[in-house]
């Protein structure tokens, strides 16, 4: 779904009073479901007579995140995650209190997957019985990793952005993707070896990134180490999720050939001509397949498991449309 037709989809609940409770919105985090989280609380908030404005003093506090009735959760510099005490104090208390302009409140969870077990059931209490005129927006770039209770109970969005990979990231993914590789565990490992070779890359950029970042909030490199640490895993996380939406792409745009949608809806529209020639050699049911194990692969890596490993073990299982290499006569 486009930022867009999201956007207008709660524009048009709010005017009819309908607005669930709670939204799961599934994306790239710093791109278009961002976005959205924050043009859904000037929705909320403004006071224009066609709200949102974007222009007044409380569309420009929402956007800077400082107004008074929306909370915002996000996870802990040093170990990236969502605790207990943090929800309980910088969300729920708060979420409880009485709004301060009279009116709504909201509650935004940035990086909801990131939430550890006891402070998922804990978010949950609230969830099974929010306080009234009370909305929580959930955002994350891997729904998959959310408990299935917390999930069950929002409205899931999934915003289709544009690819937002960047080269050489794009270019390297499609180096691996591109060749004709035959079926098999051997070229499987090989392929995995590759792609880690890209993640070794990503993981450099990254440290790269957020040293530059800190050499710039402050001049020099004297945070806890163990605050870099985290920052450079999480910026390295972001970087190894655009990779694996692009492969996800790859797999989605076969699907969508075999299944006769217009080949417009692919993502890599430059190899129409590749992916219809392997989609073709697919049945349905391995593109679905696919589809299901580049999901289930990247459920694996978040679970810290050896990248090459897990790699090696679901390309092996994946169906890429390559015929299998055929035996050569002897005699």
């Amino acid at each position: 779904m486009q930022l867009d037709t999201a956007f207008d989809l709660f524009r048009h609940a709010h005017r009819q009073g309908r607005l669930a409770h709670a939204y799961l919105i599934s994306g790239p985090v710093r791109g278009a479901v961002g976005e959205l989280a924050i043009r859904v609380l000037q929705l909320l908030f403004c006071r224009a007579a066609k709200a949102p404005c974007g222009m007044c003093d409380i569309c420009r506090q929402v956007r800077e995140r400082t107004w008074a009735d929306a909370f915002w959760l996000k996870p802990e510099l040093k170990s990236r995650r969502i605790g207990t005490e943090a929800m309980r104090e910088k969300l729920l208390a708060e979420i409880a209190q009485t709004s301060l302009a009279g009116g709504w409140k909201a509650g935004i969870v940035v990086g909801a997957d990131r939430m550890g077990v006891e402070a998922a059931n804990v978010f949950l209490k609230t969830l099974e019985e929010p306080p009234p005129q009370t909305l929580f927006l959930l955002l994350t770039d891997a729904p998959q990793l959310l408990l299935p209770t917390i999930v069950s109970r929002c409205q899931r969005l999934e915003i289709d952005e544009p690819l937002t990979l960047e080269e050489p990231w794009r270019a390297r993914l499609l180096d691996v993707l591109t060749p004709a590789t035959p079926p098999g565990p051997l070229p499987a490992m090989v392929t995995a070896a590759r792609l880690v070779d890209v993640l070794a890359n990503m993981k450099d950029a990254a440290e790269a990134e957020v040293k530059q970042e800190i050499k710039a909030e402050s001049g020099l490199l004297d945070e806890d180490s163990d605050i870099i640490d985290a920052r450079i895993s999480a910026r390295y996380r972001e970087l190894r999720t655009d990779l694996l939406r692009g492969l996800l792409a790859w797999y989605r745009d076969l699907l969508l050939l075999r299944a006769g949608c217009a080949p417009e809806q692919a993502r890599h529209r430059e190899q129409l001509p590749l992916l219809r020639e392997r989609a073709a050699r697919l049945t349905l049911a391995q593109a679905m397949a696919n589809v299901d194990g580049v999901e289930d692969l990247s459920r694996q890596l978040e679970r810290s498991l050896p990248e090459e490993a897990v790699l090696a073990y679901w390309l092996d299982r994946l169906v890429s449309g390559v015929p299998a290499p055929t035996a050569r006569a002897t005699g």
